[in-house]
């Protein structure tokens, strides 16, 4: 059994730090298949309207629309309007994003 110095010694050593705790959020997020690979084409693309990305992933403009509801909630994702048509591109300087940067590359 542990003496109670021994426990707060584990204990340090066990506590998550901000990137991780991050990196678990996101992980929450991207738990479903199509944000992931929407996150992952808007790291690779730096850019998107909805409809390419809606047809790079194949799925719905009304689902994608969605689900980048979901991304831009969380902060791993920003918008534009560009006229009628609206762009969504990665917050890179997030700390998510940063550890999802990390995790992909």
């Amino acid at each position: 059994m542990l003496t109670e110095s021994q426990i707060k010694i584990v204990q340090k050593k066990v506590t998550p730090s901000q990137e991780e705790l991050a990196l678990c959020e996101a992980f929450r997020i991207l738990g479903d298949w199509n944000r992931y690979r929407m996150m992952k084409t808007l790291l690779e693309a730096k850019e998107l309207c909805v409809s390419d990305l809606s047809k790079i992933v194949g799925i719905s403009m009304s689902a994608t629309s969605q689900h980048l509801r979901i991304l831009e909630m969380s902060g791993l994702v920003e918008s534009e309007r560009m006229g009628q048509t609206i762009c969504y591109k990665p917050l890179a300087g997030h700390p998510k994003v940063k550890a999802l940067i990390k995790l992909i590359s």
